[in-house]
């Protein structure tokens, strides 16, 4: 066979594989509703700006309001990759501002968090772990709300409470994408700049999500028409990151972390809620 069958063949090879991607995405284009993508749209900008402004507590709306839509398997399977894009598009940023003496805490225990979670996520009651998390997360935001009304700083560091949280949070995260609230409780009691607590929780998540990639695979929770939605949504990521970049940027430290704390309100009220009703 001579070079220009050669290289007929790898034409052909690279026409096929582009058409049935095509075909992926016109089908799973039209598998979903107007109404669904509108959803979707807004989740992943939503989780954009959260991940990459404020960290947690906003991004809790996502997974809810694009499961309005869907089921809450196929939201979860949709927006894996969707995060791993978004910890991606803002990953020269967060290695350069975040706080690596904190990730050597957080992480270890966290992917210990994720192999619980991989192991109990048939038997785990997703209402009572939502009702669960969210009645802890406003238990703390009272606590953290009062001392912060008495004026009292606390500048002490707690490794054990960081290790607790970063493997609620990987059991959490693997379950149901809700591994934000958890890990804020440590966070916020580090006191840290806005643009290094960004980051580190940025790190932090990327590192979770694509330890999530092959247990959502093994567990079937992942299939080409949910990555191929994944595909269409994928150009919202730079939008929500690089306006969450904007926010944090402008903000000063005292009015982000009191919207830090107003998004983790509206994150525990929202478990709450989805854990009674």
């Amino acid at each position: 066979m001579g070079p220009i069958s050669f290289g007929r063949l790898y034409v052909c090879y690279y026409q096929a594989m582009f058409d049935s991607i095509a075909s992926l995405l016109i089908q799973s284009f039209h598998a979903h509703s107007f109404i669904f993508f509108v959803c979707a749209v807004i989740s992943v900008i939503i989780v954009g700006v959260s991940k990459s402004g404020f960290g947690a507590g906003l991004g809790i709306l996502s997974l809810p309001l694009m499961a309005s839509q869907s089921s809450i398997n196929e939201a979860l399977a949709i927006l894996l990759p969707l995060l791993i894009a978004i910890d991606l598009v803002g990953m020269r940023r967060f290695i350069r501002n975040a706080n690596w003496r904190i990730l050597k805490i957080i992480i270890p225990p966290a992917i210990v968090g994720l192999l619980l979670g991989m192991i109990f996520f048939t038997a785990i009651t997703p209402k009572v772990l939502t009702l669960s998390i969210g009645i802890f997360t406003l238990l703390f935001l009272i606590q953290n709300l009062a001392m912060s009304r008495m004026e009292l700083k606390e500048t002490k560091s707690y490794p054990w409470l960081g290790r607790a949280m970063g493997l609620t949070s990987g059991f959490t995260s693997f379950v149901a994408h809700i591994g934000g609230p958890p890990i804020t409780v440590y966070m916020l009691r580090e006191n840290l700049l806005p643009m290094a607590y960004t980051s580190t929780l940025g790190i932090f998540f990327t590192v979770i999500n694509f330890g999530k990639l092959g247990p959502y695979a093994y567990l079937d929770l992942l299939n080409y028409q949910q990555l191929a939605t994944s595909i269409i949504l994928l150009p919202c990521v730079p939008i929500g990151v690089y306006f969450g970049f904007y926010l944090a940027k402008r903000i000063s430290m005292k009015w982000y972390y009191r919207t830090v704390r107003f998004f983790l309100l509206v994150a525990s009220i929202k478990l709450i809620s989805d854990g009674l009703i």
